[in-house]
């Protein structure tokens, strides 16, 4: 048991150095580096390679090791098409169970992202644009398609903290939600996925522009976005206790 809860917290550790680009695209990510950062031995930091390799954050290759994923436009469009068949299915399920306590919860996530906003509070604004989703997918009652939701969870925030404020406006971000909201109100689940597809398409075609034009020299390289940390809230996303924070060393 304590094994798994200290893989789960190195797991979390490094998730989150990747997320908010303490590594970066390409960076070689060592057990022994992690390990002696961590104080931890080298069993725990092999079970977290393997699971954000399963995320697909982390590529592992033999007699190399590992190394941050670099995603290509490709990938971008791939990834967002996977998700929007997703949720397009989860909300034709969910619509029928849903009540107006689930209208109420999603009522009130779009106001905590305007209040976000507001307060230019970006990682709290992907966070809860995350549990919308996320939400939605879980009310669908099918097991096995929340899974399949949740393991694309770490791409898609990684794809949102590229996004915004880069390609997409903190408020175009949170204001994309309220009319999903309301199309499941009125029982519309093709206006409901429509506008969800559209969303998500934006997503995709603004990262995966930008990529293709830095790609053929019309962009510079920024493709790394640090993220100021939003005060702990209640009932969301922990973050990794201060004794497990990551830095990347460089090697130039």
């Amino acid at each position: 048991m304590q094994r798994r809860k200290l893989g789960a917290e190195v797991t979390r550790a490094l998730r989150q150095a990747i997320l908010t680009g303490r590594y970066r695209s390409g960076d070689h990510v060592t057990e022994a580096e992690i390990a002696q950062q961590l104080s931890v031995s080298h069993g725990p930091v092999r079970e977290a390679l393997r699971e954000l390799e399963s995320e697909d954050l982390l590529v592992l290759e033999p007699h190399r090791g590992a190394f941050v994923k670099s995603f290509a436009a490709r990938d971008i469009r791939e990834v967002c098409q996977f998700r929007s068949a997703i949720e397009t299915a989860a909300v034709n399920l969910a619509l029928p169970e849903l009540t107006e306590s689930d209208f109420g919860h999603l009522d009130e996530i779009v106001d905590e992202m305007r209040t976000a906003v507001r307060g230019e509070d970006l990682e709290t604004l992907i966070e809860l644009d995350l549990e919308f989703h996320s939400w939605l997918c879980h009310r669908s009652g099918n097991r096995r398609m929340y899974e399949a939701w949740l393991r694309l969870l770490s791409p898609v925030r990684l794809f949102l903290t590229i996004a915004v404020p880069r390609y997409l406006s903190p408020h175009e971000t949170a204001e994309s939600h309220p009319p999903i909201v309301a199309a499941l109100r009125a029982g519309d689940a093709p206006a409901a996925t429509r506008h969800m597809e559209c969303s998500v398409q934006a997503l995709a075609d603004r990262i995966a522009a930008g990529l293709e034009a830095r790609s053929a020299g019309f962009a510079p390289r920024s493709d790394v976005v640090e993220v100021q940390p939003a005060p702990a809230r209640k009932g969301r996303r922990m973050e990794p206790p201060r004794e497990f924070v990551l830095t990347a060393s460089r090697i130039s």
